[in-house]
């Protein structure tokens, strides 16, 4: 019965080593299978953090570059300022004063060739005049002055001598300028060139600069785009001054061409 215990005893130890072994195998497994996902991972990890780092890197590395068009347009749009003005004692005389000669301007520009869609008051004001002391204080209201400006747009150039002349003829005692510009219309056309133009000029800027530096441009990460107006062409005093001392010249306009220039603001990403 001894033995018999013994040998129960035993093949329980052997069952239990037995366990003890499978178990220690198993964990064995598991911690390898473990650590070498955690070596997969922590590669993958970094792998993408140098991914970040390069690409963090590239967006401080920039270049910041200009660049420039410059064409000459011709000018197809004409705004000509123009009218009287009247004094008199009464505000009322000055008014009926003027107002007949702003209606003998308006039908002498209308014979000429101005549409009804291209004329339009722009400015009409009514003003005390004061007679002054020396000390600056105001004594008394000496009359009143009417001024009546009228003002002209239109695309055709052929009659502006003429308007300007009919209209002195007519009464007209202001001409407060006459402006020559681009259409909206006319610019849209070059606009979209001038734009190309300057983002090719700045690339080579850019291209010149990296070269220098033995760096490599990437890409693009902004870009500004700067249009700049047109300055118009201011009317002169000769030209005035010939227009009310003689009705034997015809008053000289000469519309020219206009230079519109875009610039554009890049900046580049480089490694």
């Amino acid at each position: 019965m001894m033995s018999n215990q013994l040998r129960n005893l035993n093949n329980e130890t052997s069952t239990i080593s037995f366990l003890l072994l499978v178990g220690l195998g198993m964990g064995f497994l598991s911690f390898n299978f473990l650590s070498m996902n955690l070596i997969e991972v922590k590669a993958q990890a970094t792998v993408l953090d140098q991914t970040n780092q390069t690409y963090l890197a590239s967006l401080n590395n920039t270049l910041y570059v200009s660049g420039t068009a410059t064409d000459k347009v011709d000018t197809d749009l004409v705004t000509i300022s123009m009218g009287v003005q009247s004094t008199n004692i009464s505000a009322t005389d000055a008014l009926v004063s003027n107002s007949k000669i702003a209606n003998k301007i308006v039908s002498s520009l209308k014979a000429s060739g101005v549409e009804e869609n291209e004329i339009s008051t722009s400015q009409y004001t009514i003003q005390p005049n004061y007679n002054y002391s020396e000390s600056g204080n105001i004594i008394n209201t000496t009359g009143f002055t009417v001024s009546n400006i009228l003002t002209i747009q239109s695309s055709n150039f052929n009659n502006i001598s003429l308007w300007i002349d009919s209209a002195v003829s007519a009464g007209a005692n202001t001409i407060n300028g006459v402006d020559f510009r681009v259409s909206d219309k006319s610019l849209e056309n070059v606009r979209n060139t001038l734009i190309e133009q300057a983002i090719v000029n700045a690339k080579q800027k850019a291209d010149i600069a990296s070269g220098a530096v033995g760096a490599t441009l990437v890409g693009v990460k902004s870009i500004s785009v700067i249009t700049e107006g047109f300055n118009p062409i201011p009317f002169n005093e000769p030209i005035m001054q010939r227009s009310f001392g003689s009705e034997s010249f015809s008053t000289p306009i000469i519309p020219g061409e206009q230079e519109v220039s875009i610039s554009v603001q890049v900046t580049y990403l480089f490694r």
